[in-house]
């Protein structure tokens, strides 16, 4: 049986200057007028441009960031690219590997990339990694997607003589560095949109690098380097950020480039037909995602190589390792239900060790499945390795708070990790319950994302085909609700049709 439909309340004067000033179907026009109800948030959503991007140099310490590196790279000094285990990073790290490789006028030798493996690195800076590339002759150290949750890092820099750039998206509540530290995220950030992903950062520092090395105007950068924006998109889909704004241009014009040009991964995917934006997210994060599990430097390969047989070999050793994964995850799930407590705003459950990202992938899942705050701990030995998932608690605020208690952490507001030593677990686990009942509160961002998704609209199932301007759905950007006057369903990125039901 089906509950009371929610439907929203429209503006038909709106929805119909919609329908005729965009050359859009009526019943398109009735979402987005919903959605955004602002005329120019609404062409700009329907009509991603890249001339629409916001100028870089007001992120924090970007100016600053820029001098260090341009100093480095005039010092002949070999510099260390330090950058996460996801798509997200590996993107980010391979425009900046790019980046640095066309200043520094294709010198390889010069330029390193380490990609974090997590288990050993876990979140901050590995001092034994510096040293090895200190030893190599590295003096500079630039993190991508990671690296501002801790002033440790900072520290660990400092103590073995590096020069340390920080660009990263996650979030925190310092507006003082020891060194400069790129986030559009900071308190004092005056950036326009504050949700990029850490590869949209990275690409941001990038542009203003192009731009101090070779005095390239913006639209100039955009046109010399339409190789970054596929990865643009790649790594902004990977991650959880909101697919608005400049997100959404990213994806859009990753995805015309993609179709476009002819590197290797791309032509890969394209020649497996894998070349629109529904398919992209799901075929070619989990591939990518893969290599964390066996050798991340195998995803940094695939983006730089030039040679088709080797990138078509990682692929498919890529894919082998998903298909793995996905079982893998399968079971540690089931444990983790069994071994769950559930309380009235969150689910726990304690397990022995996984590979970590399996923990952050059942997280995920019993967040989805129990709506509400999950937290994942995996034991080995005396340490213990969480991961948390949530929609109504910032969880690194909620991390920051309890920061005496770990090794480390880091994250962002819906998804974040720690590590500890078992002895605090106890007292962990009852200090988030208490916080979670306190603050799981659904804040005003996420009441109205609340109610949007909830909404109803009429459509008739034969008619999905008019919300193709809306993909992809993701955070920011949910599928909408709708019925065909009898039942509700929703769709997913590839328009399947999907059975709801909502509370009365």
């Amino acid at each position: 049986m089906h509950s009371k439909k929610n439907y929203p309340v429209i503006d038909e004067v709106i929805a119909q200057e919609y329908s005729s000033d965009f050359g859009i179907s009526h019943e398109l026009a009735q979402i987005i007028a919903v959605r955004f109800p602002a005329y120019n948030e609404a062409k700009k959503f329907l009509f991603p441009d890249i001339k629409d991007l916001y100028d870089p140099w007001s992120i924090p310490d970007i100016t600053k960031a820029v001098d260090v590196i341009m100093t480095s790279i005039k010092t002949n000094e070999k510099i260390l690219i330090y950058c996460h285990d996801d798509p997200d990073g590996y993107t980010a790290a391979a425009i900046m590997y790019q980046s640095l490789v066309d200043i520094t006028k294709g010198q390889h030798e010069r330029i390193f990339i380490y990609p974090i493996v997590r288990e050993k690195d876990g979140y901050i800076l590995n001092p034994e990694v510096l040293r090895e590339y200190r030893e190599k002759g590295v003096r500079l150290v630039i993190t991508v997607d990671f690296g501002i949750s801790s002033l440790e890092n900072f520290k660990v820099a400092a103590e073995l003589g590096l020069k340390l750039v920080v660009c990263d998206h996650h979030e925190t509540t310092r507006s003082h560095f020891p060194a400069p530290a790129v986030d559009p995220k900071r308190p004092d950030s005056h950036y326009p949109f504050r949700d990029l992903a850490g590869v949209g950062v990275s690409f941001k520092l990038a542009q203003c690098l192009y731009q101090k090395a070779f005095k390239l105007k913006a639209e100039e950068f955009y046109s010399l380097k339409k190789n970054f924006f596929p990865l643009l998109m790649l790594g902004t889909l990977s991650d959880r950020v909101a697919l608005l704004d400049e997100n959404r241009i990213f994806c859009s014009h990753g995805l015309t480039l993609f179709r476009k040009l002819d590197k290797p991964w791309m032509k890969y995917f394209k020649d497996n037909q894998v070349d629109d934006i529904p398919v992209v997210p799901r075929e070619l994060n989990s591939t990518i995602g893969a290599a964390a599990y066996i050798d991340p430097n195998l995803a940094i390969e695939v983006f730089l190589s030039n040679d088709f047989d080797r990138v078509s070999e990682i692929i498919g050793i890529l894919q082998g390792v998903s298909k793995e994964r996905r079982q893998g995850v399968e079971d540690l799930l089931r444990a983790a239900i069994a071994a769950a407590k559930i309380y009235p705003q969150a689910i726990i459950s304690i397990i022995p060790f996984s590979k970590q990202h399996y923990l952050s992938s059942v997280a995920a899942r019993l967040k989805e499945q129990y709506e509400r705050t999950s937290i994942v701990v995996g034991l080995k030995g005396s340490i213990c390795y969480g991961e948390l998932r949530s929609n109504t608690v910032d969880l690194f605020k909620m991390l920051s708070k309890f920061g005496s208690f770990f090794l480390d952490f880091g994250g962002h507001r819906k998804a974040a990790g720690f590590t500890m030593n078992e002895s605090h677990l106890d007292k962990l686990i009852n200090e988030t319950v208490a916080y979670i009942s306190d603050n799981g509160k659904l804040d005003s961002v996420d009441k109205a994302t609340s109610l949007n998704e909830r909404s109803v609209f009429m459509l008739e199932r034969s008619k999905i085909d008019f919300l193709q301007p809306l993909v992809p759905f993701g955070e920011g950007n949910p599928a909408p609700l709708l019925t065909d006057g009898t039942n509700i369903y929703t769709i997913d990125n590839r328009f399947n049709i999907i059975e709801k039901e909502l509370d009365g």
